[in-house]
């Protein structure tokens, strides 16, 4: 019998099933080898057109009375409704409160990989400060950053992997449009359950690397895999070079899908950075 690998939720058609089965390592390391090495690669920058800067027509409005955000925002905008901070600074120093000298760390710009710094906002102190979500470990620590110190997009992507189902889910305004089967980490090497959201977006020279012809890094870390092949245990959303075995458990954290599923979402969606990764 023949499973359906993807389909689009919006009336597109499904194609057949295939996979992925190789080791992967952590989306930083240098082993030698130009098959393996990774440059920043697509729309990498939440200033894509898919990423709209805060500041057109409609965002610097006051906001609504009660309004979680410190502009107004279009009715039509906010379902499934992110904001990204990128950092326009070399040095982003993150606090433990908004405007506070309780530093909890500072962060590169732009990331080793060559990649912009982005955040995903969590919550708002006027246009001051913004509470968002770090890339570091413990997966989920949060803190805050200056306004001055960002550029603010926003978009209406968010992207869930259901692990125990093999499938990956792509929403925009929270409507899917988009799921496909995917392979997922082994039971001794589980992807923690959580919120993150994609980091960088990392292309290898030629798709028959073990990233397949992307790589988008996420925010978040393995919790059994400090340490990984020379790099620090990163999770990851990316292709493969050996489609065999989507919709089993294979990997050592990251989430593997078909070179069509991730050129779909970095060539013709342009998905930008700073897009919510659930892992339930």
């Amino acid at each position: 019998m023949t499973m359906q690998r993807r389909h689009f939720l919006l009336g597109a058609s499904a194609l057949g099933l295939t996979a992925c089965a190789q080791p992967e390592r952590s989306l930083l390391d240098e082993w030698a080898g130009t098959e393996l090495e990774l440059a920043p690669g697509g729309p990498r920058t939440t200033t894509t057109t898919t990423a709209k800067p805060v500041g057109d027509s409609d965002t610097v409005a006051p906001a609504e009375e009660n309004s979680p955000y410190p502009f107004d925002v279009p009715p039509e905008d906010l379902p499934g409704l992110s904001f990204v901070a990128e950092a326009t600074i070399s040095t982003v120093t993150v606090t433990g409160s908004p405007g506070g000298a309780d530093v909890l760390f500072t962060f590169d710009n732009p990331i080793p990989s060559g990649g912009p710094l982005v955040f995903l906002v969590e919550e708002f102190d006027g246009l001051e400060s913004y509470r968002v979500l770090l890339p570091t470990r413990p997966n989920g620590n949060v803190g805050w950053v200056s306004g001055a110190d960002v550029l603010l997009t926003r978009h209406n992507y968010k992207i869930q992997v259901r692990l125990d189902d093999f499938v990956l889910v792509l929403s925009e305004r929270g409507v899917p449009i988009f799921e496909t089967t995917v392979g997922v980490a082994r039971e001794d090497a589980p992807t923690p359950l959580g919120r993150y959201y994609t980091t960088e977006l990392l292309q290898p020279p030629t798709p028959n690397s073990v990233y397949g012809t992307y790589a988008y890094g996420l925010s978040g870390y393995s919790e059994v895999l400090t340490e990984f092949a020379g790099g620090e245990g990163q999770l990851g959303i990316h292709g493969t070079n050996d489609p065999s075995s989507l919709g089993t458990n294979v990997s050592s954290g990251c989430i593997r899908v078909h070179n069509d599923d991730i050129n779909l979402l970095v060539e013709r969606i342009g998905l930008p950075l700073g897009v919510p990764v659930e892992v339930i």
